[in-house]
């Protein structure tokens, strides 16, 4: 077949994806978004942090999040399953002003909106579409489809998460942050218990001996409820598994005395990794082919897109003229990247230490220490002094409980 030929190929279009394209495109360059899955489907990852604001004006759907009915999330509740403490963090008191709520979203509508933006601003979508093979080319890469169509593009960009399609191609190795392996079962549910008011659209973090839950209202009936674990129960059992440590914990029991699944279970295991390469002379990894560090602070969207907010930066300058990323901007992509994953990774390292999770469930705000945590919690990685000065202290602070108390341990 004749090939076609495109300034930009993404291949996958979950968030991290379609950002791009939607960047890309509006900045003037020819784009083929292609995805293996028909949308609207089912996907994990529902609740989005205030960081990811920003894009989503830029992409221009915010003000269409009220209209498709998502609910507005002010802020997260930590707790333990005892229901011995509350931690409740709102986004409006933080250091860094511009975070006061963000939403919680089902992704199958979410990632739907998202591609049909795409659509609007000019991106070429093909679904379902599988790619078959990848060749570096002189002026590029040659991509075979599904089908057999071959298609050529100037630059190569990955979203298609933990399949690590490039990564794969290119023998790009992996790590694991240096954090245990975990596997999460989870499900939508309707009948769980809510809040009220402001706080109705809130997370829920659950603290619990075997590890924790996620409860994020989706809409008026439905929540998704989840459990991560180190357990070495059999996965094969995920339901077993999750309603027993609903029975196990008080305020998971209560929570959901009245819940009704309404889907089969769903798991997902040992997701935590880092790629060690995640730009090249022609090619980005976007979000979570680049890597993912854990579901407990909902990072995964922030860090997706801001991947693509950094990518269209790079070739809306010299690259794009020049027809190729040089080694300081490859440099600068990843470094920037791993920058803001590396501030959420010391967050999710303290949330698993239990001592650094006391300090973190007896807050205190002198010198403001809780103010930045909940600036940090509502995803501000960036360089600013009167953040990480203090979440540097809080962190030398959780430390310190190790050998001496500050916080008393509260049992899970």
């Amino acid at each position: 077949m004749a090939s076609s030929c495109y300034d930009c190929l993404i291949i996958g279009a979950g968030p991290a994806g379609t950002a791009a394209g939607i960047l890309l495109a509006q900045s003037g360059l020819s784009v083929l978004l292609v995805e293996k899955r028909s949308f609207p489907r089912f996907h994990i990852g529902e609740s989005l942090i205030p960081a990811v604001n920003h894009m989503l004006k830029r992409l221009d759907v915010w003000d269409r999040m009220d209209d498709a009915g998502f609910l507005r999330k002010y802020g997260a509740e930590f707790c333990y399953g005892s229901g011995e403490a509350r931690v409740h963090n709102i986004f409006a008191n933080g250091l860094i002003p511009g975070y006061e709520y963000t939403y919680e979203v089902e992704r199958s509508r979410f990632d739907e909106l998202l591609l049909n933006r795409a659509g609007e601003v000019g991106c070429e979508i093909r679904q379902p579409v599988t790619v078959k093979e990848l060749t570096e080319v002189d002026a590029g890469w040659r991509v075979t489809l599904g089908g057999g169509e071959a298609v050529n593009a100037r630059w190569l960009f990955d979203a298609t998460g933990r399949s690590g399609l490039l990564p794969r191609h290119l023998g790009i190795k992996s790590d694991g942050f240096d954090l245990p392996r975990r596997f999460a079962v989870f499900n939508h549910f309707r009948g769980v218990k809510r809040r009220t008011g402001r706080e109705m659209g809130n997370i829920i973090i659950v603290r619990v001996p075997s590890g924790w839950f996620w409860s994020i209202p989706l809409d008026d009936e439905r929540t998704s409820v989840g459990l991560v674990t180190t357990s070495n129960e059999e996965r094969q059992r995920p339901r077993a598994i999750f309603e027993a440590n609903v029975a196990e914990n008080p305020f998971m029991r209560d929570w959901m005395s009245e819940a009704e699944p309404i889907e089969e279970f769903h798991v997902e295991a040992d997701y935590s990794y880092c790629n060690q390469q995640f730009a090249g002379r022609n090619w980005f990894l976007l979000g979570d082919a680049a890597g993912f560090i854990d579901p407990v602070f909902s990072s995964g969207i922030y860090l997706a897109m801001e991947s693509a907010n950094l990518a269209e930066k790079l070739l809306s300058g010299k690259a794009c003229q020049r027809g190729f990323l040089t080694a300081k901007e490859q440099r600068f992509y990843e470094s920037s990247l791993r920058e803001s994953m590396g501030v959420m990774l010391q967050l999710v390292t303290l949330f698993y230490d239990r001592q650094g999770f006391s300090v973190f469930m007896q807050p205190s705000d002198k010198f403001q220490l809780f103010s930045a945590i909940n600036s940090i919690v509502a995803g501000h990685t960036k360089r600013d002094f009167s953040v990480r000065w203090r979440f540097a202290l809080f962190r030398a602070i959780c430390r310190l409980n190790r050998y001496h108390t500050v916080s008393p341990t509260v049992e899970l």
